[in-house]
């Protein structure tokens, strides 16, 4: 089925497939591009973190502080790793754990976010967890009303969530005590998945599946302002889809955010003016270089986008529906994975794909990582790469 449909784990990319078909029959995944590599980049290490996330929806991915890396995988394994050598540091089971016993798997899925010394990641099952990152070690857990599928945020001495069940949760950093919650309405069809928190200036901005980015203060989750990104149109619930799921976006206080059956915004966070807008239509994190913004769009384009106004600087479409991830900045390239398990490396300014090589059968789920230098992929078994390019 991977050769014929755009399909993942995810439900959200089985709704994009679904409106496809009003138009085709079959949605076609581009065929893998076939290109004269300019370079081999190089894989320094690779390491297993338990069975991975399989063929699941998952935003887990790992976390670099200083010269260690975290990850986990769906069934409750958490690792620390040496960032340079691979080497495996402490190891932890939650499924261990009595909270989890009568349960089929823990279903990490929202995380990991490092903060002074310590990880906080969530579940689907609605829990929240705190381990050291000094030996692994247990400091909290805390349930929450709804799946956390995505990472927490942490600022100020709070752990910020968003949840799928649409409320917005603030947790003591150190004992995990609830200390606020905010609760929006929720349309009656949604994309799977939500828009990991943004703390700045005090507020948490964060996308909402009507359309919106709001902002709430951090200190009592009091709603302070609403952005909208976009309004919903249509006939049909599919069609009236406008989840923010990507994390907005603040640079030089100018906020950037994408709604999928939408459009990209521009907005001035200190006044709320809108200075521009663009016709895309994305549910995956925005990356950002020096005044470009980069962008890969429901159909899997990719496009880097003049962030001062918008103007379209260059696309590219060899990847069309191969369900690709987020975009990452390394050096002078833009990297994404796909389904299939290839890593794509297109020319920052002129978008040409420059290289490419297969890391895995399993399958890349989420965007690399980017932290001294060196890039790092999970793929779908588990399998963690860090890679290196001069």
């Amino acid at each position: 089925m991977r050769n014929k449909l755009a399909l993942a784990a995810a439900a959200a990319l089985a709704l994009l497939s679904l409106q496809g078909c009003a138009d085709k029959d079959v949605i076609e995944m581009a065929p893998v591009p076939q290109i004269q590599s300019a370079f081999s980049p190089d894989i320094m290490w690779d390491s297993s973190v338990g069975d991975g996330v399989g063929a699941f929806y998952s935003q887990l991915r790992p976390v670099v502080d200083e010269n260690r890396i975290f990850a986990a995988s769906r069934d409750g394994i958490v690792q620390a790793m040496d960032a340079k050598t691979g080497k495996r540091l402490w190891r932890i089971d939650l499924s261990d754990l009595k909270i989890n016993e009568d349960k089929r798997s823990v279903r990490l899925s929202g995380g990991l976010t490092s903060d002074n010394g310590n990880l906080y990641f969530g579940s689907e099952d609605g829990l929240v967890y705190a381990v050291s990152e000094q030996d692994g070690k247990l400091l909290w857990t805390h349930s929450v009303p709804g799946e956390v599928v995505a990472a927490p945020a942490v600022n100020s001495g709070k752990v910020v969530i968003s949840l799928t069940s649409g409320t917005l949760v603030a947790l003591d950093q150190q004992n995990g005590d609830q200390e606020w919650s905010f609760t929006d309405d929720q349309p009656s069809l949604l994309l799977r998945g939500a828009s990991t928190p943004l703390i700045a200036g005090g507020a948490v901005f964060y996308g909402r599946p009507d359309g919106k980015v709001a902002v709430v203060l951090l200190s009592n989750g009091q709603l302070a302002h609403q952005f909208q990104v976009t309004t919903a149109k249509g006939g049909t619930e599919l069609a009236r889809m406008v989840d923010v799921n990507a994390a907005p976006l603040i640079r030089n206080n100018v906020m950037y955010a994408i709604a999928y059956n939408g459009q990209l915004v521009a907005n001035n966070v200190m006044t709320g003016q809108q200075l521009w807008k663009r016709k895309y239509t994305s549910y995956r994190n925005i990356a950002a270089d020096g005044l470009n913004l980069y962008v890969t769009d429901d159909r899997n384009h990719i496009y880097s986008i003049d962030s001062q106004n918008g103007a379209e600087q260059w696309s590219n479409d060899l990847l069309e529906y191969r369900n690709v991830t987020a975009p990452v900045v390394y050096g002078d390239y833009l990297v994404v994975g796909d389904d299939e398990g290839y890593l794509y490396w297109f020319d920052l300014n002129s978008g040409k794909l420059k290289a490419m090589s297969k890391l895995s059968s399993s399958g890349i789920y989420a965007a690399p990582v980017v932290a001294d230098g060196t890039l790092y992929v999970q793929v779908r078994d588990g399998k963690l790469f860090a890679i290196r390019h001069a």
